[in-house]
């Protein structure tokens, strides 16, 4: 069960303006009906039902998890257009350890509840596997939570800003560095020295990572 913190307690994941690079995981259709019973859900996703409710907006009719990257952090890393060649040791080596290397503190996964009457178009642009430039805030935008990684132990609610999908370039260069196929074997520490396959390992239902009764979900 996770645990919804204030933010003196933990990253602050909307300081400095809390802009990110946010890639989407997964999006899910969500069963309207089994999310109004909410006694036995998690305390995040209840989180954001009643803030939703606060804010006088529809049920969500989807569930999106995002892999996000702080904006100033990713503009910082020198090597992030530096080739990894394909099947040459030597490059897989050194990006590993680059990798490896990243501040976790950096990092966060969110959850974001939409309902396409959200007034945004980012439900319309948001496809598994596409990046965007999103912010975080504390009193405007979307009710979502942020956290360290997938297990969600704690949580900082906060509020999400879409701003825009990132264009083919910037595209291109977020995948340089976080694209792991050139890697012979991803089995390898990062954040805390836990598995991951940067940017953490995705949510999927049949893990259970979800922490949420597969009946909410459509379909």
């Amino acid at each position: 069960m996770s645990t919804i913190e204030a933010a003196n307690g933990m990253v602050d994941y909307t300081r400095d303006g809390g802009l990110y690079f946010a890639f989407v995981e997964s999006i899910d259709e969500l069963n309207g009906d089994a999310l109004k019973e909410r006694d036995d859900m998690p305390d995040y996703w209840r989180n954001i039902l009643d803030r939703r409710d606060d804010d006088s907006l529809q049920f969500p009719t989807h569930g999106i998890w995002l892999d996000c990257v702080r904006y100033d952090y990713f503009s910082s890393i020198t090597w992030r257009g530096d080739v990894c060649r394909r099947n040459e040791d030597e490059d897989a080596v050194l990006r590993r350890k680059q990798l490896i290397e990243l501040d976790a503190n950096q990092f966060a996964v969110i959850l974001l509840l939409m309902n396409h009457a959200d007034g945004s178009r980012a439900l319309e642009s948001f496809q598994e596997g596409s990046w965007h430039e999103i912010q975080l805030r504390q009193l405007h935008g979307l009710p979502v939570v942020a956290a360290s990684d997938f297990d969600v132990a704690a949580v900082q609610a906060c509020r999400l800003e879409w701003r825009y999908e990132v264009e083919r370039q910037q595209r291109d260069v977020l995948h340089n560095v976080f694209n792991l196929e050139f890697l012979p074997d991803a089995r390898w520490g990062g954040r805390g020295g836990e598995p991951w396959r940067p940017l953490s390992l995705p949510p999927s239902k049949d893990m259970g990572l979800y922490d949420l009764p597969y009946h909410m979900l459509k379909g």
